[in-house]
């Protein structure tokens, strides 16, 4: 989930965590040498992104003494060591930026792979790679506007079409149970080869201090389709997945969950070698997930798989989050994090300890590997998947735990787990 993305109400999430039977256990407790850190490590390393080609990542160097504003770096990924190019990460910067303009994910057409984000000022940005020491910088002709943030470009590899989700705030930037001021949140759709059309998907009314179901399953792709997910109050009152369609814009998003559980974090994917699509999800605030499936488009998707790392090191383990899917050697699976419960999803998730794990995808039998290597002078955040030549890699961030320190004004590490599948 995004940095500093939300702040879930104790009262809905975390009044209880209580989990249902373990049906799983870690095969592998990782060594010493399976987990690194990497990078300079006097810089600050916030919110990692790898391209799902091209061997790139993209991250935001968040200035220490504001907590909020940032310099936006990409830089190369060596495929046959999970090395950076340059090693301190710091290839190329096209823009400054914030914590909330930043570019969330990558996006990708049949010319290759590209990001986008926005200055501080609001001006709209499309960088493509060239190399990772450069690119080439395009400014979106659309009004500038500093209260977009959290931009998800689309991923059509076969395809010129280029779009873009983001969120728009009434008054001021920042997540919705942060700014008070706002009194409600646009989903909107930017078609980025003609930005004129600049499309409203679903219009979410201020629940301050409460955050927005948009901020709690973020509007996320699923990737080689024109399809999203987003998050939206059901008729259960629960927190639910809506899905839209990038090539009919102006039709209404359906539902395509319904069940009795409030879901934090969810994200979409299709395996295109079976065709089917999951939707995995973190519940309650519990260190449960739940992976729901379906065959096709516009289905709903029914729970499918329960997801519950048996964790040796935390003595109360909640929110499993921040899913995300990948393609190794022909088995989906999904990357993860878990910490110990604090009380509140800040706490939780920016100052307890925590771990990485990685578990398969509807399998003939599921299984779970522990990947980072325990510290309980570490907090650990924000898991991204790579695979090279033949290898993966999971990075993911860390920072010393300090009760006294402001979360977003704490110097994070960028760390590296080697992923050693054992049948």
């Amino acid at each position: 989930m995004n940095y500093l993305a939300l702040s879930l109400v104790a009262a809905l999430l975390f009044a209880s965590c209580s989990t249902p039977n373990d049906p799983n256990d870690a095969s592998i407790i990782p060594s010493i040498q399976t987990d690194v850190r990497i990078g300079n490590e006097s810089v600050n390393y916030v919110n990692p992104e790898i391209s799902p080609t091209g061997n790139y990542m993209i991250w935001l160097e968040v200035d220490l003494s504001n907590g909020t504003t940032g310099r936006v770096w990409q830089c190369g990924i060596d495929p046959n060591t999970g090395n950076l190019i340059p090693e301190d990460g710091k290839g190329f910067s096209p823009f400054n930026s914030n914590i909330y303009a930043r570019p969330a994910d990558w996006g990708r057409d049949n010319q290759g792979v590209y990001y986008v984000g926005a200055t501080n000022e609001g001006q709209i940005k499309l960088v493509r790679p060239t190399s990772p020491t450069s690119a080439i910088v395009t400014d979106i002709n659309v009004p500038i506007n500093n209260r977009r943030r959290v931009f998800y470009p689309s991923q059509f590899p076969n395809s010129d079409q280029k779009f873009m989700l983001y969120i728009e705030n009434d008054v001021v930037n920042g997540f919705s149970p942060s700014a008070p001021r706002n009194t409600k949140y646009q989903l909107r759709l930017l078609d980025l080869n003609n930005p004129v059309n600049d499309y409203l998907i679903e219009e979410q009314p201020a629940v301050f201090p409460q955050t927005v179901p948009m901020d709690i399953i973020v509007p996320r792709w699923i990737k080689g389709t024109p399809y999203f997910t987003y998050g939206a109050l059901g008729a259960n009152n629960k927190i639910q997945a809506k899905e839209g369609n990038a090539y009919n814009p102006t039709a209404p998003p359906r539902f395509v969950t319904a069940d009795n559980s409030t879901k934090v974090d969810g994200y979409p994917v299709m395996n295109f070698n079976t065709g089917k699509q999951y939707f995995m999800s973190g519940i309650n605030a519990t260190n449960t997930a739940y992976f729901y499936k379906r065959d096709a488009f516009g289905d709903m998707f029914i729970q499918s798989q329960v997801v519950t790392p048996n964790s040796v090191n935390l003595h109360d383990p909640a929110l499993n989050q921040s899913h995300e899917p990948f393609m190794f050697n022909n088995q989906l699976y999904s990357t993860f994090q878990i910490n110990n419960n604090g009380g509140s999803y800040l706490e939780t998730t920016l100052n307890q300890p925590g771990e990485v794990w990685l578990t398969t995808i509807d399998a003939p039998v599921n299984k779970m590997w522990l990947l980072s290597k325990f510290d309980p002078s570490l907090n650990i955040s924000e898991p991204e998947p790579y695979v090279g030549n033949g290898k993966a890699w999971v990075y993911y961030s860390a920072v010393k735990i300090d009760a006294s320190a402001p979360l977003t004004r704490r110097q994070f590490q960028l760390r590296r787990c080697s992923v050693i599948i054992q049948e």
